[in-house]
């Protein structure tokens, strides 16, 4: 398949979920996070669900997201580029596991690295390695530019195209307990990064991938695997098997 076939076929899947967000209920979703994350992770809704509590108070967090959130709007950027859905179920996927090392790919503003080192600053350590391509995001920004001066210290910015980042980098920083893919969503690049990280995962440790309803890889690729999986609005969370032993 040519690329310019694989670019038009994922054009017109962004068209198909863009009219299927218009039929899905996110608050609805939202509500059911902690249910659906009780079936993937060790740790019961009513935890789960006051790390929820715990980040809607998180004062140093959200004065300062904001306010940084406001300054890309202000810029003309679109809304959409914040994910705060999203963000917040990793926010408590991260405190439920006490994730110490993460993997991201895709960073642009940064909005998911910010909710991941929040987490991490409440659990009191970790580090998120993140990789996304040389440049930085649109307007006068830089990548990460939603990430809190309280956890920056905590986030290591790669710079290149993750087919060559990615397997090095899990190399040298694995085994991680969190591995999250939110850049290149077209079908041959998901699943290079799905196959690249899954041996790099903890046992117990979890793949994310956001966007996962523009396909159904990451359902496959979850069951192929013996993960066992949940979608919460945009974002598919898949667990190891706490026994499981990678080569």
């Amino acid at each position: 398949m040519t690329g310019r076939v694989r670019d038009a076929i994922y054009a017109l899947r962004k068209a198909r979920l863009g009219l299927e967000r218009r039929r899905l209920d996110y608050g609805a979703e939202s509500r059911e996070r902690a249910d659906r994350l009780a079936d993937v992770l060790p740790a019961s809704a009513a935890d789960l669900r006051e790390y929820e509590r715990e980040y809607a108070a998180l004062e140093w967090f959200h004065d300062e997201y904001a306010d940084r959130v406001a300054e890309i709007h202000e810029a003309g950027v679109a809304t959409d580029t914040t994910h705060w859905r999203d963000g917040i179920t990793l926010y408590v996927v991260c405190r439920a596991l006490g994730v110490e090392t993460a993997v991201e790919t895709g960073v642009l503003f940064g909005s998911f690295d910010a909710h991941v080192l929040a987490a991490m600053a409440e659990n009191g350590g970790g580090t998120l390695h993140a990789v996304d391509l040389p440049g930085g995001p649109p307007g006068p920004f830089e990548y990460g530019h939603l990430i809190p001066d309280r956890c920056r210290d905590r986030w290591v910015l790669h710079q290149g195209d993750a087919r060559a980042v990615l397997p090095e980098l899990l190399e040298r920083v694995g085994p991680v307990d969190l591995f999250l893919h939110d850049s290149d969503h077209r079908l041959p690049h998901m699943r290079f990064e799905y196959e690249t990280a899954v041996s790099h995962l903890e046992p117990g440790g979890v793949l994310s991938s956001h966007d996962v309803r523009l396909s159904r890889l990451f359902d496959r690729f979850t069951d192929a695997n013996g993960l066992r999986s949940c979608v919460v609005c945009d974002t598919g969370i898949a667990r190891v098997p706490p026994s499981s032993r990678r080569d």
